[in-house]
């Protein structure tokens, strides 16, 4: 009986530290979350899963251009625009494109701190559709992954 109760402390403690060190977290599902937020065209949780220079350079863009505006407008426009976008589509019936992944495979170095996930992407608008093999490469940073580059294939 004692040994089951040490058993059972040791599997649960070795549970949560694989769980705390971001073990169970799946890159594929980064790229769902990210394609989410595409079809939401909510812009903040897009950057915040991105970590790329270019991605970086129009944050630093937006970051200014908000700065400037509310030093002489008062308000920050960037910002304003960002959060407007998720709206627009209840307020002025913008429709936009849609993004449908589905995941096809995946890898992942000896570590986990890279991998990359393999899909083929349905983009959907008002005038065509398209379908795409993409490949996503992630990067895990601080437990949590990042998409670092998508490409063709």
């Amino acid at each position: 009986m004692k040994r089951m109760k040490l058993f059972l402390v040791v599997m649960v403690c070795a549970g949560v530290f694989l769980y705390y060190m971001g073990y169970f977290a799946k890159p594929e599902e980064r790229v769902n979350a990210f394609v989410d937020a595409y079809n939401h065209q909510d812009m903040n949780k897009m950057f915040e899963m991105v970590k790329n220079p270019e991605v970086d350079k129009i944050k630093s863009a937006l970051k200014f251009t908000g700065s400037i505006s509310e030093a002489f407008l008062g308000i920050n426009v960037a910002e304003l625009l960002i959060d407007f976008l998720p709206i627009s589509e209840d307020v002025l019936g913008y429709k936009g494109s849609r993004m449908y992944a589905e995941i096809t495979g995946s890898e992942m170095d000896i570590l986990r701190t890279e991998a990359t996930v393999y899909a083929e992407v349905k983009t959907e608008s008002n005038q065509a559709n398209e379908i795409q093999n993409l490949v996503f490469y992630l990067k895990k940073v601080d437990r949590a992954w990042y998409i670092t580059d998508v490409k063709e294939m």
